[in-house]
């Protein structure tokens, strides 16, 4: 039967999709275990299983073997679902550790078996499934099982089912050996790819958080070395006679406004430290969207009309509420308010609002500078590389406002081009919804 280039592809495929869910190098060490134990914990019950009946082991063997794979698929479907992984566990020690171990230990052949091999290697397991307390009370339980049952088969060889002939004990050992060593191998290796993942994921950190420090520091040097300027310029106006009262209130401005400019980068730093400490929470409630739109327009107004930018507001009618939290999605607005005032001179700043496909979207575009595709790329990035040209911010704002919006289930994007101004937007899901607190 010839088989096409479309089912190599199918067959790939549904490999990657089996490796991504059950072996995903993201994935604890002991959630990737448990997924090993439980894969061939399947297929060594059905295996084994094969070779009693071939051996003509009792019946009782045969369906035991049977049982514990049917509890090894059953557990792996459920584990991380319906159950949590330490119930799984506790099951699969319990069920299969404590009593299949022991009961297939008697039944085919005792020590002289490969059965004392797969004692070890639930020891081992054990070990790494559990933690803390749970694990040493399971694996003094567990040790102290498996040396009775050693002691009781030499002091009364009766209770052992012994193999007709003696080939039987040399395959059983070799299996014993190939399927226990073989796991305790995938462990190590699994362990070892964990490992070396995390190493390279700290060294991208460190790189980066040594960037980030860079930036932040070049970010806040800039607003302090203003103030503390304006602050000796104020000082040498207070020495003149008569004093130039508008000179002297044009540097308290800049001072004011600096002042706030650092405020709000510290409060970006605070946002982040919450949202990577898993620590920020947002509640939906029903908000409407005209409104805080209407608010936000109101609000900026007299700002960007003294600096010479107009702000247009384009808002349909009798748009619904959404669940959405109002500080979260006020403070994205407020950000993309600001950033394009910033990067807006004597222009039009367009804040709409529209309703499609299930969901709420508003748009704050400008007629300003814009920027280039590679900057594009990085804007909504925690860390932004200094040599990429953006300036006049620390690479937080937008970030954060990309985290709150996907927390409520939402999309954020942007568009820009050299010279031709920049659109961001951002969507939230319609609908009514019941009140909902969250951590991001």
């Amino acid at each position: 039967m010839e088989i096409k280039l479309a089912d190599y592809k199918r067959i790939e495929e549904t490999a990657k999709r089996f490796v991504a869910r059950y072996f995903d190098p993201s994935l604890d060490l002991r959630v990737q275990a448990f997924n090993l134990l439980g894969i061939a914990g399947a297929a060594a019950g059905i295996a084994v299983a094969a070779i009693a009946a071939a051996q003509k082991a009792g019946a009782v063997t045969i369906g035991l073997n049977l049982s514990a794979s049917a509890l090894a698929i059953f557990l792996l479907r459920r584990a991380g679902k319906k159950l949590s992984y330490s119930v799984c566990s506790w099951i699969i020690i319990i069920a299969v550790f404590m009593i299949a171990f022991p009961f297939l230990f008697f039944d085919m052949g005792g020590y002289r078996s490969g059965m004392p091999c797969f004692f070890i290697f639930a020891l081992i397991f054990t070990a790494i499934l559990l933690d803390k307390a749970p694990r040493a009370a399971a694996l003094t339980a567990e040790f102290g099982l498996y040396v009775g049952c050693c002691l009781a088969a030499y002091f009364s060889p009766g209770l052992v089912k012994h193999f007709e002939a003696e080939i039987n004990y040399v395959g059983d050992v070799i299996t014993g050996i190939v399927v226990a060593g073989g796991l305790l191998l995938s462990v190590v290796l699994l362990y070892s790819r964990i490992y070396d993942n995390r190493q390279k994921r700290l060294g991208e950190l460190d790189k980066l958080k040594t960037e980030f420090l860079q930036n932040v520091s070049h970010e806040l040097k800039t607003p302090l070395t203003v103030m503390i300027n304006y602050a000796l310029d104020t000082l040498n106006e207070l020495k003149k006679d008569p004093l130039d009262l508008q000179e002297m209130e044009f540097d308290q401005g800049r001072i004011r406004s600096e002042g706030e400019r650092l405020k709000r980068m510290v409060s970006q730093l605070l946002d982040v430290t919450a949202i990577e400490s898993g620590k920020m929470k947002i509640r939906r409630e029903p908000l409407s969207l005209a409104a805080l739109l209407s608010r936000a327009a109101d609000a900026n107004f007299n700002a960007l009309n003294e600096s010479g930018t107009r702000l247009a507001l384009e808002i349909p009618d009798g748009l619904p509420d959404i669940p959405a939290d109002t500080d979260a999605v006020e403070q994205v607005l407020l950000n993309l308010l600001s950033n394009a005032a910033r990067h807006t001179e004597k222009g039009v700043i367009t804040m709409s609002l529209s309703a499609a496909d299930g969901f709420q979207t508003v748009r704050v575009s400008d007629d300003g500078e814009g920027m280039a595709p590679e900057v594009r790329q990085q804007v909504f990035l925690r860390y932004i590389e200094r040599e990429s040209g953006i300036t006049g911010r620390s690479g937080m704002g937008l970030y954060i406002c990309k985290k709150l919006i996907d927390a409520h289930g939402g999309e954020i994007g942007i568009e820009s081009e050299p010279g031709g101004g920049t659109a961001v937007w951002f969507k939230l899901p319609a609908g009514e919804g019941e009140t909902e607190e969250k951590r991001i």
